[in-house]
């Protein structure tokens, strides 16, 4: 039977992916074509509005994903991958990706001054982000499904996890 914490880290770094992607594919592709539509005065409040609504769930989602993430990788996978070095290196690119998502993701609804000629090219960047967010997603599913090189793990590892299944 699964570990229920790590069943539960799992499921919380999937779901805190699919809100962050899913509202970001959502705000590029229908949000921001449809309110280009408006006057500016009103274009200004709906993006004020949706900007006060959805920084909670870009904080929170990157706060969960960063947990998860790491509790997932060093204190399951880590160890299951042991000497896996074709593992680690695409583990590496991910989380790399990830970061940078998270960069863009917190910039654009922020106020730093720094950061506005971003938020003036919003679409660019949340097209950059929404396109690094799908490889770290199809990494993912590589490093899931590649499952557990023979060389990589130490017999009593590779046993004991066989066991644990």
């Amino acid at each position: 039977m699964p570990d229920p914490i790590v069943t539960l880290s799992r499921c919380l770094h999937v779901l805190g992916a699919i809100v962050l992607l899913g509202g970001a594919i959502f705000t590029r592709y229908v949000l921001m074509p449809a309110a280009s539509q408006l006057p500016e005065a009103e274009h200004d409040q709906l993006k004020r509005g949706i900007t006060r609504r959805w920084k909670p769930f870009v904080h929170g989602g990157i706060t969960i994903l960063v947990l998860s993430g790491f509790y997932n990788y060093l204190g399951v996978a880590a160890a299951q991958h042991q000497g896996d070095g074709k593992y680690h290196m695409l583990m590496g690119i991910k989380i790399l990706l990830a970061m940078f998502v998270f960069f863009i993701v917190s910039v654009l609804p922020g106020r730093v001054r720094v950061f506005e000629g971003m938020r003036r090219n919003s679409r660019m960047w949340l097209t950059i982000a929404i396109v690094c967010a799908t490889v770290v997603v199809i990494l993912a599913g590589i490093l899931k499904i590649r499952g557990i090189p023979a060389t990589a793990a130490p017999a009593e590892t590779t046993a004991a996890i066989q066991a644990a299944r």
